[in-house]
């Protein structure tokens, strides 16, 4: 009984050190994402009065960047890290007379929307073979400003997210595909992010290429109400240690 305890100890430690990673690796990379806005904001919480992003303020496709470092190793049960930043903004000026924050702004008015994240990610891999398969959870601290004509509310909060990633590897060709989601959902808000890419490696070298989406739902947090979605294309090159 004895050896039989040993040796399944034994066996699931190594399991638990297969499935977090088989090696050592850095990650840095970083890249723009070209992303289109649809839907509405505004400080009446009752949502009567909303401003649309595209038919009141006439904002348009945008680029903004990202970066990202991420540490992986093979020690069970530690959790793999991974830190990254992106900006997003929109510009554009009210094309009718829009109230926000207590004032009317007639057409001509300026107006601007940035949602700068900062996420940290601590994850488990659950497969770590041709097939990827990564689980774990995200804080992220988000700083969003809403600003039309004199006035700007802000929005600061750090919301914890679930995240999953999945990775399918092309054996002998450096290609792989892959997506990755980070979620929350609860009565006041809803903050989802969704990247499809796929992947090639020559060496430490890589590029990736991809489509994502982010969709943001506030319901009086720091005085907004918002219903959001971003999405386009992204492209971008990393390093692989």
């Amino acid at each position: 009984m004895r050896k039989l305890t040993v040796s399944l100890i034994l066996a699931l430690s190594a399991l638990s050190g297969n499935a977090n990673a088989d090696a050592l690796g850095l990650y840095v990379g970083g890249g723009v994402w070209d992303h289109d806005p649809v839907g509405s904001f505004g400080t009446d919480i009752s949502g009567s009065s909303t401003i649309d992003m595209e038919k009141n303020l006439k904002y348009t496709g945008e680029k903004d960047s990202y970066m990202y470092a991420a540490f992986e190793h093979f020690v069970p049960l530690v959790p793999n890290v991974r830190v990254e930043r992106a900006t997003m903004g929109h510009t554009g000026t009210s094309s009718a007379s829009i109230d926000f924050n207590g004032q009317n702004f007639n057409i001509g008015s300026p107006s601007e929307i940035n949602l700068d994240t900062t996420d940290a990610i601590l994850y488990w891999r659950l497969l770590d073979n041709w097939v990827n398969f990564d689980f774990g959870i995200t804080a992220r601290k988000l700083d969003a400003d809403f600003i039309v004509g004199t006035e700007t509310v802000a929005v600061s909060a750090t919301i914890p997210m679930l995240y999953v990633a999945a990775q399918f590897d092309l054996p002998f060709t450096g290609l792989s595909v892959g997506a990755d989601i980070n979620t929350i959902s609860y009565s006041d808000a809803s903050y989802q992010d969704i990247r499809v890419r796929a992947l090639y490696e020559m060496g430490v070298i890589g590029i990736e290429l991809g489509l994502k989406t982010t969709t943001l739902e506030l319901k009086g947090l720091d005085k907004v109400n918002a219903d959001l979605e971003f999405k386009g294309m992204m492209i971008g090159a990393f390093l692989h240690f």
